[in-house]
């Protein structure tokens, strides 16, 4: 007795198989790009607020040094 071959197996769906994969694979890409995307703008403004922090912290240390001499 032989094993019933699945249908999505059968050679002539398996176009349709693997183009229906590829479709999925595209839109999880495109999710896993844009949490990426995210992720880095996020960096990135937090890099942005530390320099600028530094800079103000830096000169008003540098401001306060040169009061006390």
């Amino acid at each position: 007795m032989t094993q019933i071959l699945n249908p999505l197996l059968k050679p002539e769906n398996r176009e349709r198989l693997i183009q229906e994969a590829m479709l999925e694979i595209d839109k999880q890409q495109d999710v896993m790009i844009k949490k990426a995307d995210s992720i880095i703008e996020n960096v990135a403004e937090f890099e942005e607020n530390v320099r600028k922090q530094f800079t103000v912290y830096s000169k008003k240390y540098i401001q306060e040094i040169s009061n006390i001499n």
